[in-house]
């Protein structure tokens, strides 16, 4: 089953793209990562995040897996984490609709319903993070 959650932001995609695409800088915008770590740059990097979330911490780690810079797609493999989405793709698309305003969809294909329902929630709160980030 595939989830998916798009976010209208109030900016350019180009400034979008760079955010993502840049790979760093993860806790800026995204309100449960509390520290991250980068090694490497480019594809096959890999990043090491600290994530709260409610009571639970815990560290993810991820890799860059595939950079698209035509179509503005990233993909990122969470290696390490929560035990229901480990192993996990998650792909990451930024659309331009013009006059200011860009599309971020974030998608990853799941078969435990519980994984499903984690997956969006995050994906709100990075659609979210991103919003708030470009648009202040």
């Amino acid at each position: 089953m595939q989830v998916s959650d798009t976010t209208q932001i109030n900016d350019s995609g180009e400034k979008i793209w760079n955010t993502l695409r840049s790979f760093d800088g993860v806790e800026l915008y995204l309100p449960i990562v509390t520290k991250s770590v980068v090694e490497g740059n480019g594809q096959g990097a890999k990043r090491t995040c600290d994530v709260t979330m409610g009571k639970q911490m815990f560290q993810i780690q991820e890799t860059l897996q595939v950079i698209d810079d035509s179509n503005q797609s990233l993909t990122v493999s969470l290696d390490e984490g929560p035990i229901q989405m480990k192993g996990m793709k998650f792909t990451f698309v930024v659309k331009n609709q013009g006059q200011g305003k860009s599309d971020l969809t974030i998608s990853t294909n799941v078969e435990n319903p519980d994984a499903a329902i984690m997956a969006k929630n995050i994906f709100g709160i990075t659609g979210q993070g991103l919003k708030k980030f470009h648009e202040s």
